[in-house]
């Protein structure tokens, strides 16, 4: 076995050459078939590939199946590309993960994602990177843009706050922060592994430094003191308080009225008021202001809303009413949360 005799009368017979195989009583030797191979002289059957692998004909070794091939028995004659989307490293025995610009929706069995590769893998989200073998967790997010974590297909626009055009790039450093931004989170929480070095939060607006805020849209400043912030509230309020006095104590001048400037402003002030008086206009103000608290929170208690003619106004209003005027003041991060609250409450 494993050799034949090559011509008639021949004292010796000769060996098989490695990829080929003979039997006994053969006159010649037999190349192996497609999938098997025989790896030295002399042998007298082929062996099958294993599995992830093949041959052509004649082979005296098999070779691993490309990437994006699979070889799932032993023996196969040629490797078999990977169904839609899916792909395969070399020498691969399934198709288990998925192919570029498509990314692993959920982990799941091998053989589940093969027999099922569109419910697994979907097309890579807008602006996302999606090379072979990506899954929702390690989405390849670009300079620029920021998700909420790891298990979000969402990516955002990370805006310049008032920087130039780069700014978002110089906060949102993306996957290239990954690596360290998961060593980040590991010593604080509160970090985000898609923001460069001294950010974290949405969009990586807010300073990781406690006591600093956003200047420019990349980078991070110290507060002032809060004592200054209050020192303006109570000059504005002050001033207001003056104001107000001052004007009621030059209304009550009678004599005033005859005055060539201060007069006219007194004058037009008494026809104000008794047209005021004289159309009721204080009933009808507070009917408006009743109507304007029922529409704003109309859709809110009873999930319900009034027609756009009658509620227009009232949404500009409560925009503008609903301003967080303590950004006036102090930037927001320089604020804690107890103390936004007066203020917000105070304005």
């Amino acid at each position: 076995e494993g050799s034949y005799q090559g011509a008639t009368g021949a004292s010796e017979c000769t060996d098989a050459d490695p990829g080929h195989f003979a039997t006994t009583g053969a006159t010649q030797q037999t190349p192996c078939a497609k999938g098997s191979y025989a790896a030295t002289p002399g042998l007298s059957k082929c062996e099958r590939c294993e599995p992830g692998t093949t041959s052509g004909v004649g082979s005296s070794a098999c070779s691993e199946c490309a990437a994006g091939t699979y070889a799932a028995n032993p023996g196969q004659g040629q490797c078999v590309p990977c169904p839609y989307p899916l792909s395969s490293e070399r020498g691969a025995v399934i198709c288990s993960f998925c192919q570029k610009d498509f990314y692993l929706l959920q982990s799941a069995d091998p053989i589940e994602i093969f027999s099922s590769p569109t419910d697994y893998c979907k097309p890579c989200p807008p602006n996302a990177e999606c090379s072979d073998d990506t899954t929702l967790a390690t989405l390849g997010v670009p300079a620029g843009y920021w998700r909420a974590s790891p298990s979000s297909a969402v990516l955002t626009e990370c805006g310049d706050f008032g920087g130039d055009g780069e700014a978002g790039k110089q906060r949102c450093a993306g996957s290239e922060a990954e690596a360290s931004g998961r060593r980040r989170m590991e010593e604080a929480s509160s970090s985000d592994e898609y923001c460069a070095s001294g950010f974290t939060g949405p969009e990586c607006q807010l300073c990781a430094a406690e006591n600093h805020y956003l200047v420019d849209g990349d980078e991070c400043k110290e507060c002032a003191p809060r004592g200054a912030a209050a020192a303006i509230i109570a000059g504005i309020v002050f001033a207001l308080c003056a104001a107000c006095g001052l004007v009621a104590w030059a209304y009550s001048k009678t004599e005033w009225r005859k005055k060539r400037y201060i007069g006219r402003l007194l004058r037009f002030a008494d026809r104000t008021v008794y047209i005021y008086v004289a159309i009721g206009l204080t009933a009808k103000t507070k009917v408006l202001f009743g109507f304007y608290q029922i529409s704003t929170v109309l859709s809110s208690t009873y999930s319900a809303r009034l027609p756009d003619k009658y509620t227009g106004w009232t949404d500009k209003l409560a925009n503008v009413v609903s301003i967080d005027w303590s950004g006036f003041f102090l930037p927001e991060q320089c604020l804690g949360y107890d103390l936004r609250l007066v203020v917000s409450a105070l304005s």
